[in-house]
């Protein structure tokens, strides 16, 4: 994996985490005003309190990472450049949301014949490159995919009867993995 490649996937990790930090830290301060929100909105972090919603806050729906609202010239852009945009980062951060985004990638392993890799995975699962590998790692570990190859070469599958998983003595490839 490129340097750059590790940097991006640290960074959206890093982010994800500061979100999940600034999400605990406003449960845990109600005494806080909307206008003392709006206050902290117009400082450094303007960016990571426009992606936290209500729902976040008040834990009544999943904490989705979602971007900032943009505006309509600049999603359109986006959409007309999708090489080197960053993939949206699934919800991870319970045991529910993993246990969520581990089966949307079973039943994207499911839908491909053989071996595949992470990239056509997260066509269809979603996620990053870091939360696909961790939660891939977590399914070897279970006993539910096996894997071949290494570094970008790495293909997973489904345990099927006719093909056991890899010996309980080799061990999963570690993550991060291009």
């Amino acid at each position: 994996m490129s340097i750059l490649k590790y940097e991006s996937a640290f960074r959206d990790a890093v982010s994800e985490r500061q979100r999940t930090i600034c999400i605990d830290l406003l449960r845990q301060s109600p005494e806080l005003t909307v206008g003392d929100l709006a206050s902290l909105a117009k400082g450094p972090l303007a960016d990571l309190l426009a992606s936290i919603t209500v729902g976040d806050l008040t834990g009544r729906e999943p904490a989705l990472v979602t971007a900032p609202r943009r505006s309509a010239p600049a999603a359109a852009t986006a959409a007309a450049t999708p090489r080197g945009a960053r993939p949206a980062p699934a919800d991870v951060r319970t045991p529910a949301a993993r246990a969520r985004y581990e089966a949307s990638l079973l039943a994207a392993l499911a839908d491909t014949p053989g071996f595949t890799g992470v990239a056509a995975l997260l066509e269809k699962a979603g996620g990053t490159n870091l939360q696909a590998r961790a939660a891939l790692n977590r399914l070897i570990e279970a006993g539910k995919v096996t894997w071949t190859g290494k570094a970008r070469g790495t293909k997973y599958r489904l345990v099927s009867d006719a093909s056991p998983a890899r010996s309980p003595h080799s061990s999963p490839p570690t993550s991060p993995r291009p």
